[in-house]
């Protein structure tokens, strides 16, 4: 027989104080322990227990940090929480442990923990006026989950009390971004309404919002708001050039073409309207019709000083029609006005090559030096012969709409003005507190939507187990409730509650709660954990032979589940006779 080390042999003595309640002799047997052995780590939680139970809470919470210090160290982060769950319940006014319970939730991944404990520091230094603190927690719970618009609004909100204006508006123009990405049109026009409210000076704060979304590359999303924007404010240069950008990126080159048209019609010397017009026809490789448009407005561009804009046009005729001689008279009049008289030389030279080729009359550098003078439409294609026809064939596309109605009307449809009703400033912030107080209730995943990742299950569920393993079954069935959105996972955390339901001492309802379980539908596995636990119940409530006959159910639809086998053996024994001393002299 081997000897037991005297690390057993204290052990031994420890738990022998422990049965007879006598915690402070366990727990100096566990520190001798501790003296010799200081990384024993199941020993000194079971000090830490010892000392908890003899009411030595501050030596207790000395040995239940470095324990969760040493988990966190080494990454065993739900081991952590756990260990700092249990010194939370032994010190709820310490808001140090509810941060460090934040950060460890944070790191695991494991969301809606983190901001619920987030939401106890930052409730706690709201409260103590400690303002500045507050803040850096609401900036670090918009980091851990910044998809959430409840964080985003009251980060704005209490930017806006600090006197940081430029950071709440910041924060606001990013809220409604996400509200016009989700169609939630309700909350964008709360959201919308405040800006009007605090930032009288930002008129155009829907169209950098929608600005944004098309930089994000979300045209799509963008569109529709921008055209209800242009049908009440058809005057608005920005909203223009983001719809044709919105259109360029969506790929509809017609209705960019149309964009540009209807600006037109609004601002008829707009350079970057004439621009864009121009560019869709080039895009089209409709020569005929740039041309038109160019024999309109090239003297407005060059009086606006578009020179490099207007040769880059004309260079992107020329690689249509390298032989054109009007767009060689664009070009040249380009570089009189730009005083560079190398160029005009070279391109007035090539242009007298081109009309001896075609048999036409010289143009002297004189016809060009008057801006206001327009040169004739004319262009030589590749064979010689006059194209002047083909520009008459190219209209404007009046007919097409760009679904824009220009009467003027009510502009209750403005996502970003009319539709918007005012509301009252304390209204506002008592709804954004209700928003924000389902934070620490509303069961969520590390995603938006309905179904919870099954990476953030498992951690749910592992932590659970955790808590589960320390008594901590309150906080157990809550892990457990987390991981059940995993709809793979159900039934599985349904009998782990009714487990934490049955060591709490609730065993009559955890009893309940599995006969409920036990339906029809159950895969076989299913229904033998179901009946497992059950058995495990009955057991526990002292009613052996309902306990033996689940038991002996599980046996027969499958021997080989978990280690029944021994658990029928353990019963049959446990209902065996028990003979007294005096039985027994007989034999």
């Amino acid at each position: 027989m081997v000897a037991k080390s005297k690390k057993d042999k204290l052990i031994e003595e420890a738990q022998k104080f422990a049965l007879r309640c006598q915690f402070d002799k366990a727990a100096k047997v566990y520190e001798q322990i501790l003296v010799s052995e200081p990384d024993a780590i199941n020993q000194r939680q079971k000090l830490a227990e010892m000392l908890v139970k003899c009411g030595r809470r501050d030596n207790a919470r000395k040995e239940f940090e470095t324990i969760g210090k040493y988990f966190s160290k080494n990454g065993f982060y739900l081991k952590a929480i756990a260990v700092y769950k249990q010194l939370q319940k032994l010190f709820p006014a310490d808001i140090s442990i509810s941060l460090t319970l934040a950060e460890l939730n944070e790191k695991h991944g494991l969301v809606a923990n983190s901001l619920a404990e987030y939401k106890l520091v930052y409730n706690f230094y709201k409260e103590n006026g400690n303002i500045p603190e507050s803040l850096g927690v609401l900036e670090r719970m918009q980091k851990v989950d910044p998809q959430n618009i409840q964080i985003k609004i009251k980060l704005a909100e209490d930017y806006l009390q600090q006197g940081k204006k430029d950071e709440s508006y910041a924060v606001f123009t990013r809220t409604a971004s996400l509200l016009l990405e989700r169609c939630d049109n309700v909350t964008l026009s709360h959201v919308c309404t405040r800006i009007q409210q605090i930032f009288p000076n930002k008129p155009d704060f829907m169209l950098e919002v929608l600005s944004e979304q098309i930089s994000q590359g979300n045209a799509a999303t963008a569109i529709g708001s921008l055209l209800i924007l242009l049908r009440n404010s058809p005057k608005n240069k920005y909203a223009w050039d983001l719809t044709a950008k919105a259109y360029k990126l969506l790929g509809q080159l017609q209705r960019v073409k149309t964009t540009y048209q209807h600006y037109l019609n609004f601002f008829p010397a707009e350079p970057a309207a004439i621009l864009g017009l121009i560019s869709s026809v080039i895009e089209e490789q409709n020569l005929a019709g740039a041309i038109e448009l160019l024999d309109k407005y090239e003297s407005t561009l060059i009086s606006a000083g578009f020179l490099k804009h207007l040769e880059d046009i004309y260079h992107s005729l020329d690689k249509i029609d390298p032989i054109s001689i009007r767009v060689l008279d664009g070009l040249i009049k380009v570089a009189v006005a730009a005083g560079n008289e190398s160029e005009v030389s070279l391109l007035t030279s090539k242009r007298q090559s081109l009309r001896s080729v075609s048999g036409g009359a010289q143009t002297t550098v004189s016809d060009f030096e008057a801006a206001e003078a327009v040169p004739p439409l004319e262009t030589v294609s590749a064979a010689g012969h006059s194209n002047e026809t083909a520009a008459a064939a190219w209209q404007p596309d009046e007919e097409i709409e760009i679904d824009i109605d220009f009467n003027t009307g009510s502009p209750s449809d403005s996502p970003g003005q009319a539709t918007l009703t005012s509301s009252d400033n304390e209204n506002w912030l008592e709804s954004v507190g209700g928003f924000f107080d389902t934070i620490s209730t509303a069961p969520r995943g590390v995603k938006f939507g309905n179904e919870m990742e099954g990476s953030d299950a498992q951690s749910h569920f592992d932590l659970g187990q955790a808590f589960k393993e320390m008594g901590l079954y309150d906080e157990a069935i809550n892990e457990f409730r987390q991981a059940s959105q995993d709809a793979s996972r159900l039934v599985e955390c349904l009998i782990m509650q009714c487990t934490c339901l049955r060591e709490r001492g609730d065993i009559e309802k955890a009893i309940a709660m599995l006969q409920a379980l036990l339906k029809p539908g159950l895969s076989e596995e299913e229904n033998c954990a179901v009946k497992y636990e059950m058995a495990s119940g009955y057991e526990a409530a002292g009613r052996k032979e309902e306990a033996t006959t689940l038991l002996n159910e599980i046996n027969a639809a499958n021997p080989h589940f978990r280690d029944i086998r021994s658990r029928l053996n353990a019963a049959a024994q446990s209902g065996s006779p028990v003979f007294s001393a005096e039985d027994l002299q007989d034999f």
